[in-house]
């Protein structure tokens, strides 16, 4: 047990109270110098490494040992932290950066765990050749509407970290020729080479095609591939409504886009209708039967 709270004690705020590290101490069969643990009758088969002192204040700080059935296993290796005022704001601020690298090591590691899974099902990017094509650069601003929506997009790339946090998508109309296709291609391609962030950018049609195909194979299960659309960082459907609308299709794109929603994890739709004429596209016709 001591040994594996030795970590608690070690990297706890130097904020915490005395009495409180010396009841943790207790608790967790630490002892602060070599003297105290030949007071306690304890074996030392490896010296206590030399004290050190506080570079605000001066005060002595010793490098604390566990010990357990009468024998000091281990010294840490970093002397106990100061309580002087300098010394708390150090560490504090020591603190958040270590937990800021943590929380970045983690996000990379979901983003290669997440990456790994998009390849496995789905090829080696999720995105095309078509897509893969179309950046930043190379996007024609060439009239006020098109300066805009350059404008718009690069923003919500550059900013995605609060909009992966956040949820927000984009929703992106127009006709053929504007441009919609090549800005949120470009924000994908942005975040996967620049901050490797998983994205899969693919028209509805293959979207559903994917699916079913992967279902009608037998290859991998349809769950499995519903989870790479469902759960990855970025999903761009893009050309919503020029599918075939299906029942299927239907209840296929609203379960992917609902859980998205619900996990808070953007979406960028691109679509040639307004929002009336996407309504109709997307509500699967009724054949009248004859009487």
């Amino acid at each position: 047990m001591g040994l594996e709270r030795l970590g608690d004690i070690v990297h706890q705020g130097a904020s915490n109270r005395q009495e409180d590290l010396e009841e943790t101490r207790k608790r967790n069969s630490i002892v602060e110098t070599e003297a105290e643990a030949r007071e306690k009758g304890l074996d030392i088969p490896t010296p206590q490494p030399p004290d050190e002192r506080c570079e605000f204040c001066g005060k002595v700080l010793h490098h604390e040992g566990v010990h357990i059935f009468g024998r000091v296993v281990a010294w840490n290796a970093n002397a106990q932290r100061c309580d002087c005022e300098q010394a708390v704001k150090k560490w504090a601020e020591y603190d958040a950066e270590q937990e800021r690298k943590k929380q970045e090591e983690e996000q990379r590691e979901r983003f290669r765990r997440e990456q790994a899974k998009i390849t496995r099902l789905l090829g080696k990017s999720g995105i095309n050749k078509r897509f893969r094509q179309r950046v930043f650069q190379t996007f024609v601003t060439d009239t006020p509407a098109r300066k805009k929506a350059y404008s718009v997009a690069k923003a919500y790339a550059d900013n995605f970290e609060k909009h992966l946090e956040d949820g927000t998508g984009l929703y992106i109309e127009g006709t053929n020729g504007t441009g919609k296709t090549h800005l949120a291609a470009a924000i994908a391609m942005q975040l996967m080479t620049e901050y490797q962030i998983p994205c899969i950018c693919k028209t509805a049609g293959d979207l559903l095609l994917d699916i079913k195909s992967a279902f009608d194979s037998g290859s991998t299960s349809e769950r499995d591939i519903l989870s790479v659309y469902k759960e990855v960082s970025l999903l761009i459907v893009d050309d919503l409504g020029k599918e075939q609308c299906t029942d299927w299709s239907i209840s296929t794109m609203y379960s992917i886009l609902n859980e998205r929603y619900e996990k808070m994890l953007p979406t960028i739709v691109t679509t040639n209708y307004n929002s009336d004429d996407l309504v109709r596209a997307l509500t699967p016709k009724i054949t009248k039967q004859r009487r």
